[in-house]
């Protein structure tokens, strides 16, 4: 007789879905317009020109790999690693942004999340709570390895 999976592993697949789900839409929302990632970039003000260019081709494939590889639970940790990874220096970006009191594009989902006024704090909590998603993510798997 199959045993029915524990609560604990329905929050994990729920977890799952929710932070890849995330990284594979935006991922693909921003492969679709990589001149507009380019310039959502430029506007934090950090990288020379032609390196927000390599950014804007390389970073949404790497979202969307890492979010496949979160759901197939394919090279597990290396994915959950690069997102918290990228959501550490999105909040570093953010944060110096709106310290500097930057008008920038956050470019998290394309041209869909263009606005008049960029929330920091919102989108400073939301990637804060999606590092903590794949932080639980991290250690769940770790003790999973441990049994």
């Amino acid at each position: 007789m199959a045993r029915k999976p524990e609560l604990g592993t329905w929050i994990e697949i729920g977890f799952r879905l929710v932070l890849a789900g995330f990284f594979i839409i935006a991922g693909v929302m921003k492969i679709k317009d990589p001149q507009a990632l380019t310039a959502a970039i430029e506007t934090y003000q950090l990288l020379p020109y032609q390196l927000s260019v390599i950014l804007a081709l390389f970073l949404p494939w790497l979202e969307v790999t890492a979010g496949i590889g979160i759901i197939l639970k394919r090279c597990y940790r290396g994915s959950l690693l690069m997102l918290i990874l990228m959501l550490i220096v999105f909040v570093i970006a953010l944060t110096q942004g709106w310290i500097r009191d930057l008008d920038v594009t956050c470019g998290c989902f394309g041209n869909a999340d263009q606005e008049n006024q960029t929330n920091y704090a919102w989108l400073i909590v939301r990637d804060l709570l999606l590092i903590l998603l794949a932080l639980t993510l991290w250690i769940r798997h770790s003790q999973s390895d441990k049994r």
